[in-house]
């Protein structure tokens, strides 16, 4: 016969230390046993991820609390509620869980329980000093309170009096003490927690506003919940963690809605507004309808501010989402007007911004030397400005932007010497990045430069350099990046399938982002390598998914590029007199739009397929002619394969 009793750690069997006895310990859940036990309670169906990692948290590894957690959401529907420790009523401790927990409470009596309820506004852990002081009762009859808690299992304690810090045992704990709060006397509460912090814990209002902010908006006190939750979103954007700021934000407009019209709140909320757009740059990407929802509120407010620097912030700030929609020339108006009209009444920071952006506009559609006049403008004039003092641009610090998109512009208008000076320029000011988005926009920079003089191991290490950056604070839009240029380095450095499967998880990621700027771009990068593979069908399939895109918008910075192409795939198919017409558009819109790197590469194409229709000649002078016109002191990569194959067609 088998007997199997199960029983808690206090009891103490006396039969125990016989051959025929074992004795086994049986521990929490961990969180794949949770889940599993979770998965075996819903059956065939399923709940979100989220949910299910809510109620592990909740239930603390105890396989009945799952069970009845897991059940009372399935019989509630909260499956799909947001869950958060402000909305505790998203998961609802369950009546007979609830009812056992309080029948134990109850049975300590009423000083028991307030301690309890005190404890649990206060959260999981809390420290004795703190309850003592909230709570304002004599030191024996809290301490007596304490130790029946502890002595009924419902709390435990770590270090002695005055400097105890209690845990409840469970979460489900808490959350039965803090539901039989009333109304008023909770948010008395709460107001006592937040005062106290502020008056005797300056330290912890200093460096956890988010604890205060929660407390005062608990309390119904929206004005402090507001200040502190401003902190808590700027804290957050300062230290990279871009989810919890655009939390913090979205708690600190929520807040300000309830407060009305105060005074001066019309500035406020466009500068909250505009923090949470930053941080949704960061960390949803530049379409994201958050995004595009914040930044119309952020103009609605500036609108009834009299400050015309909060509006041209305003300005700045839509520049990226007009970029990824592909409005390039609205928003070339808009900054125009900005320019004509405020020009004299913005600080230098502001002005910088307005060129910059106006820069990005005109690479945007293909117009590279206005893009590189305006991107020069702005590198000259933030140069007069303190780094304390500069403005944030797509979530990245102005100069780092400006000087990103000023090397691509001079790159593909064949200055490759003054790129290089320009990434010489970059290194100098390395060691003054401290912020990670910062840091992985550079590093992109750098991959650009290396790639051009063929620096494919640097490419590589900058490359990995950027995803590991952007995995650990979840910058999706700049890891596609990242991941590009590690296909290209890897590419070129003996493993092309490698370099393909890259170069397609960058595309898909960005085309995740439903962003149009950069789209082409990514595009000819997998069509190169896709051709390069031998994979001609795959590489024309790759440019049609981006054709109605490029035609459909002012998106034309890599038009030529695409059209060089499928120059390539016509000539795969051996159809020469269609390469032919295709490489000399190509080289048309390169010669239209200034781009002489992109000029380089179609005629380096056409020569071969000019050569095999019998026109030697013809292709060694145009070829000849367009590597004469570059002067630079370094080994630039395309002007290598052009050489190259200068030298093919004269043997």
């Amino acid at each position: 016969m088998l007997l199997l009793l199960t029983f808690r750690p206090e009891f103490q069997p006396p039969w125990t230390g016989q051959a025929h006895v074992t004795v086994l310990v049986l521990n929490r859940l961990d969180r794949r046993e949770g889940a599993a036990l979770v998965q075996r309670v819903v059956g065939t169906g399923e709940l979100p991820s989220d949910v299910v990692a809510e109620i592990i948290e909740r239930t603390d590894g105890v396989p009945l609390f799952v069970e009845e957690l897991t059940k009372a959401v399935l019989e509630g529907g909260n499956a799909t509620a947001v869950l958060s420790r402000a909305a505790a009523t998203a998961l609802n401790v369950p009546a007979t869980l609830h009812a056992s927990l309080m029948a134990r409470l109850d049975r300590l009596g009423s000083t028991v329980k307030e301690a309890a309820q005190i404890g649990a506004v206060l959260g999981r852990e809390f420290s004795y000093e703190l309850l003592a002081a909230v709570a304002q009762r004599n030191a024996a009859e809290l301490n007596g309170a304490l130790d029946q808690l502890v002595g009924a299992g419902l709390v435990f304690c770590r270090g002695t009096r005055p400097l105890a810090t209690y845990l409840f045992k469970h979460a489900l704990v808490q959350d039965a003490a803090y539901g039989t709060l009333l109304r008023a006397k909770r948010q008395e509460l709460h107001k006592r927690v937040a005062d106290v912090l502020e008056e005797r814990w300056p330290e912890i209002s200093e460096a956890q506003p988010e604890l205060l902010a929660h407390h005062f908006q608990e309390a119904g006190d929206w004005a402090g919940a507001l200040d502190h939750w401003q902190k808590a979103g700027g804290a957050a954007l300062a230290r990279a963690a871009t989810r919890e700021a655009v939390s913090h934000f979205t708690s600190a407009i929520d807040c300000s809605r309830r407060l009305g019209d105060a005074p001066g709140g019309a500035e406020r909320v466009t500068h909250l507004h505009l923090a949470m757009a930053n941080a949704l740059m960061q960390a949803e990407g530049y379409r994201s309808e958050r995004l595009g929802k914040t930044l119309e509120d952020a103009r609605l407010a500036a609108a009834n501010t009299a400050s015309v620097e909060l509006q041209c912030d305003v300005a700045l700030s839509v520049a990226p989402f007009f970029y990824a929609t592909g409005r390039n020339h609205d928003y070339l108006t808009l900054a125009e007007e900005q320019l004509a009209n405020c020009a004299d009444l913005l600080p230098t920071a502001y002005l910088s911004g307005l060129w910059a952006t106006k820069g990005i506009a005109h690479s945007n559609r293909g117009e590279e030397p206005l893009a590189a006049e305006a991107l020069r403008k702005a590198l000259d004039l933030i140069d007069r400005v303190d780094p304390s003092h500069r403005i944030s641009f797509a979530g990245a610090d102005q100069r780092v932007s400006a000087q990103a998109y000023f090397s691509e512009s001079l790159i593909i208008l064949g200055f490759f010497d003054a790129a290089v000076e320009e990434k010489e320029r970059l290194m100098r000011n390395f060691d003054q990045l401290d912020k990670p988005f910062d840091l992985a926009w550079h590093l992109l920079v750098q991959c650009q430069l290396c790639a051009l003089l063929g620096q494919y191991e640097e490419v590589l290490d900058n490359a990995r350099k950027i995803v590991e950056i952007c995995e650990r604070h979840g910058y999706t839009a700049r890891r596609s990046s990242g991941i590009r240029w590690r296909g290209h380095a890897r590419s070129h450095l003996g493993e092309l399938d490698a370099g393909i499967d890259d170069a397609r998880e960058s595309m898909v990621l960005w085309r995740g982002q439903g962003v149009v700027f950069h789209t082409p771009e990514k595009a000819c990068e997998l069509c190169d390598l896709l051709l390069r593979a031998g994979r001609i069908e795959e590489a024309s399939q790759t440019l049609d998914d981006v054709d109605t895109l490029v035609f459909d918008t002012d998106e034309a910075s890599y038009l030529a590029e695409c059209i060089r192409l499928r120059g390539q795939i016509a000539a795969g198919r051996d159809d020469l007199m269609g390469a032919t017409h295709l490489f000399e558009t190509a080289i048309a819109t390169s010669k239209r739009q200034k781009a002489r790197l992109f000029e380089l590469r179609a005629i380096t194409q056409l020569a071969p397929v000019l050569a095999r229709q019998g026109r030697v000649n013809d292709a060694e002078t145009r070829l000849r002619s367009v590597i004469d016109t570059f002067e630079t002191r370094y080994p630039v990569v395309d002007l290598i394969a052009a050489q190259r194959a200068l030298d093919t067609l004269g043997q």
